[in-house]
């Protein structure tokens, strides 16, 4: 059960509004490009949707697309801009990414914090993650405001992708706690069922009684005979195991039927 919007709560919409079109991830100087495909992935499992890139070395749009399944038009609207100055001209708050402790006394915070700063005041936020080999420049910094550490372990490196992700997650709990009920789209392309797929009905759903289990168990041990494995086990001993397994299964009527279909389908198969 979601826990209960706090006060001063914005509603649904409003916080929708937020994640989507107030907080921008900025990566500067990514040095892959399917570093830049899988931040947009994680992005958009945490309902962020502004991107913008920073003089990338090199991309390759393709290679980034083919790590963003189901999240390639976050690539498609992406900004890139030369510096950090152009990617966070238009932004009131800035917060750098970074694992390494600076010597000049910068504000910090850690992930929880930053997710709530960006539900804070008007004008889109931007957070600022750095390339893979050595982080933000200091010159880069230079344009945020405070400092965010990913809280770690004893290596406190993170990938690019992980970094989005980590920041992106706290900031989605965050959104979840000031009213903003997500949306279940499915897992797109690579598994799962696609966008508007109906779920799976459970109220309602009525369990096969004992005897519409019998024929099953009746199938299933004709099955193993043909295969030879009631060869070195006993017959009454796997009957009753296998009862037991498809009466705690819980089975409908339809996966009854299903499942009585595969093995006919199966010992067709071995017989011929």
């Amino acid at each position: 059960m979601a826990e209960p919007a706090p006060p001063g709560a914005v509603g649904d919409e409003a916080v929708r509004r937020v994640l989507r079109e107030r907080i921008v991830v900025v990566l500067v100087r990514p040095l892959q490009s399917g570093n830049v495909g899988a931040a947009a992935r994680a992005m958009k499992n945490m309902g962020l949707r502004r991107l913008v890139v920073v003089a990338p070395p090199a991309f390759d749009l393709d290679r980034a697309r083919w790590m963003a399944p189901g999240a390639e038009e976050l690539l498609d609207h992406a900004a890139f801009t030369a510096t950090v100055g152009e990617a966070v001209a238009d932004c009131r708050y800035v917060v750098a990414a970074t694992a390494r402790r600076r010597h000049s006394p910068w504000p910090t915070m850690d992930s929880e914090a930053c997710a709530a700063r960006c539900f804070e005041g008007e004008g889109p936020v931007a957070i600022l993650f750095g390339p893979e080999d050595h982080g933000l420049a200091n010159d880069e910094i230079a344009h945020a405001h405070a400092l965010v550490h990913i809280a770690t372990d004893s290596h406190a490196s993170l990938n690019i992708a992980q970094a989005v992700l980590l920041l992106g997650h706290c900031i989605h709990a965050e959104a979840r706690r000031r009213g903003f009920v997500p949306r279940v789209e499915g897992a797109g392309r690579r598994g799962g069922p696609g966008r508007g797929a109906a779920p799976m009905a459970t109220e309602g759903r009525r369990p096969a009684p004992l005897g519409d289990l019998e024929p099953l168990v009746g199938e299933w041990m004709d099955t193993l005979e043909i295969s030879t494995y009631l060869a070195g086990h006993e017959p009454l001993l796997v009957q009753s195991t296998l009862r037991r397994l498809l009466q705690r299964a819980s089975l409908d009527a339809g996966e009854v039927s299903i499942l009585r279909g595969q093995l006919r389908k199966l010992r067709w198969k071995m017989r011929s």
